[in-house]
């Protein structure tokens, strides 16, 4: 719980220096609507229809159970027909579907870059007026509603709020008497002991995810570089070739050709995401490196899940320099849910909209109970949580709220950057680990790429420094 409440923190992530903007009329939020009718010209009944990555049945059930059951129960004219797919599979078919003028009512987006792409090919719907008239700038935090936003229309609303942590075997920590690394020299210390201990001090894998890649980097960048350099970089202050940001991607390589990060490049490249799991929960892996999303799956490998009494935590990121504020939270938005464009059901999908982000006490509730994964940014008090939600996620709730009121936020890469910049990200560091590209290319070519997207202005709003 937050101890000095401060008026900002009811506004959830929202911070200093973050204002809408006048992006949005001012209104009461209404707990339902009849849709405006304006964009899709229907009633606000019927059949929606929704594809999304949830993965797992006990995950699916609960979407299931505790968020379209619980709207249907509310809003009983609608339907909302559920497809489950997994992440890479769903992006290739709504990019796919959408073109064809075609797909789900409801568009789950991977990104806030692929969002503002989507937008500017005319697949998704103006969303300004349900915005309007729900006044859904008093219930979402500016920021995020900004980074969905073009010329002035709002085209989707965020998913997630993102962020990096470093997961922590705690019971292999109290054993070894370490305590949670907060700068550079303390991390190393602590890589060196385990590594020559035959423990692999950061477990990671790209295996099972293609990208993995970009929130190493992002964590590089962000605590090693440093937010307001990133700033700088992302509004066309300084370039991506400055030596800081080639100084953080030497760092990173330098842990890989150490055996210290995944074990090493050819580990990286081969090991199963379940495998690095199980031996972060067994004690051969000290930490890992993961979103905040990891914290609704990293239980499975604890405790009587695992047939183990080993326990995990976790900690920020390390300051990789001086110069750089701990602790620190990257920050960034975990995908985004918008309306087709061809839709006939849209005035039904923006009541589902309307309900999924308005409904205060049913979104908390989700937060309370799957940890991270629903942690939409709504306006909220810290005591308004609900009593039954783990400690460890409530942490990073207080964290988030209190590094963003103090301005030591850093931007993630899957969020801020543009697309083929981002996409590059992940795919560039590969040649990196591989020797095709040394890391002083890397950050060029990644320039290159970024300097010609920002031109054609497929850069979001940027959150600016508080």
């Amino acid at each position: 719980m937050i101890t000095t409440p401060r008026p900002s923190r009811r506004r959830f992530l929202q911070g200093a220096g973050m204002t809408a903007a006048g992006l949005f009329a001012p209104g009461l939020l209404s707990a339902c609507g009849s849709g405006n009718g304006s964009t899709g010209g229907d009633s606000g009944t019927g059949t929606v229809e929704l594809w999304i990555d949830i993965q797992g049945e006990p995950n699916q059930t609960y979407f299931s159970d505790k968020v379209i059951g619980a709207f249907e129960q509310y809003q009983s004219d609608i339907d909302v027909k559920v497809t489950y797919y997994t992440g890479a599979d769903l992006r290739k078919l709504i990019q796919t579907a959408l073109q064809a003028k075609s797909g789900p009512d409801l568009v789950r987006g991977p990104s806030a870059t692929q969002t503002l792409a989507w937008s500017k090919a005319d697949v998704l719907a103006d969303l300004s007026s349900y915005a309007d008239e729900w006044a859904w700038a008093d219930t979402l935090v500016s920021w995020a509603m900004e980074a969905f936003t073009t010329d002035g229309k709002l085209f989707a609303l965020p998913m997630r709020v993102d962020t990096l942590l470093m997961y922590t075997n705690q019971t292999l920590f109290a054993e070894k008497g370490w305590g949670a690394p907060t700068t550079l020299a303390e991390l190393e210390g602590l890589a060196e002991e385990a590594h020559g201990q035959g423990i692999t001090p950061f477990g990671a894998s790209n295996t099972d995810w293609k990208a993995a890649s970009e929130w190493h980097m992002s964590a590089m960048w962000n605590h090693y570089s440093g937010p307001e350099a990133v700033y700088q970089a992302l509004t066309g202050e300084i370039t991506w070739t400055e030596p800081v940001f080639v100084e953080a991607v030497e760092l990173l390589r330098s842990w890989f050709d150490k055996g210290w990060f995944g074990g090493g490049a050819e580990t990286y490249f081969s090991v199963p995401a379940q495998e690095v799991g199980a031996n972060f929960g067994n004690g051969t892996v000290a930490m890992v490196p993961q979103g905040v999303w990891w914290m609704s799956s990293v239980g499975n490998f604890f405790g009587t899940a695992a047939n183990n009494e080993n326990e995990w935590d976790w900690s920020p990121w390390p300051a990789l320099r001086d110069e750089v504020a701990y602790p620190l939270f990257d920050l960034g938005i975990g995908g985004s849910l918008g309306i087709n464009a061809h839709s006939d059901s849209q005035d039904a999908a923006a009541e589902y909209l309307n309900w999924y982000y308005g409904d205060r006490e049913a979104a908390l509730q989700r937060m309370a109970d799957v940890p991270a994964t629903y942690n939409i940014p709504i306006q909220f008090d810290a005591a308004e949580v609900p009593a039954g939600i783990d400690e460890r996620s409530r942490r990073v709730l207080d964290g988030l709220n209190t590094a963003v009121d103090a301005g030591n936020y850093g931007y993630v890469t899957w969020t801020w950057w543009p697309p083929k910049a981002n996409a590059f990200v992940y795919e560039g560091f590969e040649k990196v680990l591989t020797g095709d590209l040394s890391p002083a290319d890397y950050c060029e070519q990644m320039d290159q790429l970024f300097q010609e997207e920002r031109t054609a202005g497929d850069v979001p709003q940027i959150i600016s420094r508080a």
